[in-house]
């Protein structure tokens, strides 16, 4: 594994209305570090929920994913929702290589959970109408109250549109004892705007899924930057899905935008400095929209695109969550 060294610079900033705390770390440009966990025993095992469809509460659903568990019994779990075209496997891309956030965040001693949302991997549905943002918020809190049976403390964490659903489920449930949003906020690039609106709008409307950015060179620009490894982004753009045209129409408006205000648990806001969907040039207004949470820090990758954690800085960046959430009174570790 690549050993590399990266200098961090901190700064404070003000609070908005009374005790929104927020740390800027912003990640210096020089080194490339990859994670710390040793990927050996730490095995991804299958696991499955049921859950109750939203909209016809007779219907059952199974939600496929997998499990990873630490070297110690935890007492908190990270439950990992991933963002359009992925599923859960973005999660443990390649751990050989350092790309696992699934095995990062257990070698700091929490259960990982992470799964295909509804209509992604083998968590099928027949209509991509149905997985709407709302549907996957109560899919989320359905899977949160299980967890609640196993532990006492219980994160929610995504990437894109995954911390879209992942903010509506803490901010409609208040069930969660932190948040981690990562690669997304409230105030997306005029470029996505308009490659979403002109495109992946009018896709949605023709069929119940669809390709998310219409063309997999197109992706690969608007996610990567030329910082990534080839072989990372050709074996991304192999693995995509098509997306579920019902969480398209209605990520639209941002729900989260009305939510995220209620959300009242500590939030990791995680950004990209080179992100072309949701440029790190908001992070502050974004940090500002969680105003009940007790606690924002933020944090910012370098020399990274919106699919950063399969950048060269994306394993550094999944430490620096490992170690908020040691951090976090409200989420232990089972580690000393």
């Amino acid at each position: 594994m690549r050993s590399r060294t990266m200098k961090q610079h901190r700064s404070s900033v003000v609070g908005v209305a009374g005790v929104v705390a927020a740390t800027l770390l912003a990640a210096a440009s020089a080194g490339l570090p990859v994670a710390r966990a040793d990927s050996g025993p730490l095995e991804p095992a299958p696991v499955t929920f049921s859950v109750t469809d939203p909209y016809a509460r007779s219907v059952e659903r199974e939600i496929h994913g997998f499990r990873v568990d630490p070297p110690c019994a935890a007492t908190s779990v990270v439950l990992l929702q991933h963002g359009l075209s992925y599923d859960a496997g973005a999660w443990d891309f390649s751990p050989e290589q350092g790309y696992s956030y699934a095995r990062t965040l257990a070698a700091a001693g929490y259960t990982v959970v992470a799964i295909d949302r509804l209509g992604y991997g083998a968590s099928t549905l027949d209509d991509g109408y149905r997985a709407t943002v709302d549907a996957h918020a109560d899919i989320a809190h359905q899977i949160v109250q299980q967890l609640r049976g196993e532990f006492d403390h219980v994160a929610i964490g995504g990437h894109s549109a995954g911390a879209e659903v992942s903010e509506l489920e803490a901010g409609l449930f208040d069930d969660v004892d932190a948040l981690i949003a990562m690669g997304y906020h409230q105030f997306p690039s005029a470029r996505f705007l308009g490659d979403f609106v002109t495109g992946d709008i009018p896709r949605a409307l023709l069929s119940d899924y669809e390709y998310f950015l219409g063309t997999p060179s197109h992706r690969a620009a608007m996610f990567y930057t030329a910082a990534a490894e080839p072989w990372v982004v050709a074996a991304d753009t192999a693995a995509a899905h098509l997306t579920p045209s019902g969480e398209i129409l209605t990520i639209t408006v941002q729900p989260s935008r009305v939510l995220a205000p209620f959300v009242r648990a500590p939030v990791f806001l995680q950004l990209a400095d080179s992100d072309r969907l949701f440029p790190s040039a908001f992070a502050l207004l974004a940090a500002a929209s969680f105003i009940q949470s007790p606690s924002v820090t933020l944090d910012l990758v370098p020399q990274a695109g919106h699919t950063y954690m399969l950048h060269r800085t994306g394993p550094a960046a999944g430490e620096r969550i490992a170690d908020w959430l040691r951090g976090r009174p409200e989420t232990p570790s089972c580690l000393p």
